[in-house]
Parts: structure tokens; C-alpha cells; sequence
């Protein structure tokens, strides 16, 4: 894991097909129960996955955009980019940031939505929103050791990443999601 200044951005690593949104996975994104934020809290971030998908339908093609909320769920803030890729730049101000985003084609986080969480202290609370409705979340818990991420992080990328594949990287993710102790929740939900 290396911070090469590319920390604002994000990628989906995926060559399927985007899946268009429907109004039928917009209405079954679960309401998610997230450490840290109040049922009423999850009411909202349930609603904002929805508008996030009707968004990403509605004005980019079902491609991948983003909001970025506070830490008390406001002021949202929109991001639009291409059918893979966000790039934030330096506009991540502010402590405890909520960040969600799509992914079109229902793949899981890649590595650089990992080198992203990492690289962005500010940001707490990372969520995919897959466009078939499908939902997965990242939290830093209060014990989130950054150092112990990054250790992690690279021991098990050179461990299982040898050749660079895709099929890979996404085997690290899932590894190193499950088996991280650097104080990350992780959670993956189906739609309901």
C-alpha cells in the first residue's frame, strides 16, 4: 500500500456489465443497522442509498457517483464520475465523514476503495450501494489502528496478489476483510 496522492479516488474492479438501475432495487435497499449511528440515523442512510441509486439512473447513466455527508448526516455533497472510477481530489473536508457510492457492475470494494479508506482519516464510514441493491459497509471503530491497516494490508497483498489478476485482488479484499484487526467493521447486507 503506498500513498501516491491518488487517495481521493475510488475504483470498482470489475468487468461485467453495468446493471441498470430499477426501481425495484432502488425499493430494496435494506436498512442497515450501523454501529455508532441511531435507528432513526439508519432510516436515513437507508433513504440516501435509495436516492444515491435514482441519482447514479438518473443523471449518469448508472454509473458510479457519490455523497459525502457530515458527521451528523447533512450537508450532502455530490460526486460524478465515469462508470468505474471517483475521483475526490482535495474536496474531503471536515471529521467522521460519511461516504457512499455505487458500484455498477455489484462487485465488493477494491483495493483502492481500501487504499481510499485508509488514506482519508476524515472519513468514518464507507458504503457501497451495489445498482442491483445490495449493500456493503466499512466503519473505523474508536480502536481503528491506521499503522496496523497498512501492515496488514501489504503482508496479505503480497501474500495472495502474485500475478496482479483481478480475480486476485478481489480474493485479497475478501481475505483481508475478514481477517483485519486494525478496529474495521466490515458488513456486506443483501437487498430485502
Amino acid at each position: 500500500m503506498t500513498n501516491d496522492g491518488r487517495s481521493g479516488i475510488i475504483k470498482e474492479n470489475s468487468k461485467k456489465a453495468i446493471t441498470l438501475v430499477t426501481d425495484t432495487s432502488i425499493e430494496r435497499v435494506p436498512n442497515i443497522k450501523i454501529s455508532g449511528y441511531t435507528d432513526e440515523q439508519c432510516s436515513v442512510i437507508q433513504q440516501q442509498h435509495r436516492e444515491l441509486l435514482k441519482y447514479s439512473r438518473d443523471n449518469n447513466k448508472n454509473k458510479e457517483v457519490a455523497f459525502v455527508f457530515d458527521n451528523e448526516l447533512n450537508n450532502r455533497k455530490e460526486f460524478i464520475e465515469s462508470d468505474d472510477k471517483l475521483d475526490f481530489g482535495s474536496s474531503l473536508y471536515g471529521k467522521d465523514l460519511y461516504v457512499m457510492h455505487n458500484h455498477p457492475r455489484n462487485s465488493s470494494y477494491s483495493t483502492t476503495d481500501l487504499i481510499f479508506f485508509l488514506g482519508n482519516s476524515n472519513v468514518k464510514t464507507f458504503t457501497i450501494v451495489k445498482n442491483n441493491g445490495n449493500v456493503e459497509y466499512l466503519i473505523k471503530s474508536s480502536d481503528f489502528d491506521s499503522a496496523k491497516f497498512k501492515l496488514e494490508y501489504n503482508r496479505l497483498y503480497r501474500k495472495i496478489v502474485t500475478t496482479g489478476s483481478d480475480a486476485e485482488k478481489d480474493k485479497f479484499v475478501r481475505t483481508f476483510l475478514n481477517k483485519t484487526k486494525s478496529g474495521v467493521i466490515w458488513s456486506e447486507r443483501a437487498k430485502q
